[in-house]
């Protein structure tokens, strides 16, 4: 369960959103809404990225606003990815550890996770040197080698998909789905392909119905 209280934040002294939703999240959540309408602005008050004027949140009873950005149980693939360009993609999934995890336990999980992904070939290889769809799936890794190595299982997704061919995007989405149901992880998705809940399995939520301002 996730539950959005009366959260209000804005860019300047103004409130630009006020957000109250509770999430049970038993399903994928995709939520949708215009361009520019505060979805992304939504996670990265989850995250803790951006820091509201007032409200709480609750995850699983925790408030999250107890809790530094780090010391939050999740992960977040941001729209643009965030790969650092100048370390191999092995390294920037890697990064996103700490280090008391194992690296030889670390280092499987990455290498499974990005033969699951089909981009083992791209381990060693710059951000530079690969296309925007493969960043994306690299990024995608960085946050289920998180979830998995950290136990940091609430997922938030700004647009996974994009950049992806079809067939990409069926894989990516068995691998989500995978980690809902073995994993245990709870998937929060931003997308603005209305058919992404039925692919998911998931619950749509509309932007509307979680601002009020």
């Amino acid at each position: 369960m996730l539950d959005v209280i009366n959260v209000q934040f804005g860019y300047s002294k103004e409130v630009d959103f006020n957000f109250s939703y509770k999430f049970d999240l038993k399903l994928p959540v995709v939520i949708h809404g215009p361009s520019g309408s505060g979805k992304s602005t939504f996670l990265n008050v989850i995250s803790g990225l951006v820091t509201p004027f007032s409200g709480s949140i609750k995850y699983e009873g925790q408030d999250l606003f107890e809790l530094s950005p780090a010391e939050r149980p999740l992960s977040i693939l941001f729209q643009r990815g965030n790969l650092f360009d100048h370390i191999s993609c092995f390294r920037n999934v890697e990064i996103g550890l700490n280090s008391k995890i194992d690296k030889k336990y670390s280092k499987s999980v990455i290498e499974e996770t990005f033969h699951h992904l089909g981009v083992t070939q791209l381990l060693n290889k710059l951000p530079t040197e690969i296309s925007g769809g493969q960043r994306k799936r690299v990024a995608l890794a960085r946050v289920m080698v998180r979830a998995k190595c950290l136990n940091k299982k609430l997922l938030l997704l700004d647009e996974p998909f994009n950049g992806l061919d079809i067939d990409t995007k069926v894989r990516c989405i068995k691998i989500l789905s995978d980690l809902q149901l073995n994993d245990h992880c709870k998937i929060i998705i931003i997308s603005h392909d209305i058919n992404d809940p039925a692919s998911l399995g998931g619950v749509e939520v509309n932007l509307d119905d979680i601002q009020g301002v």
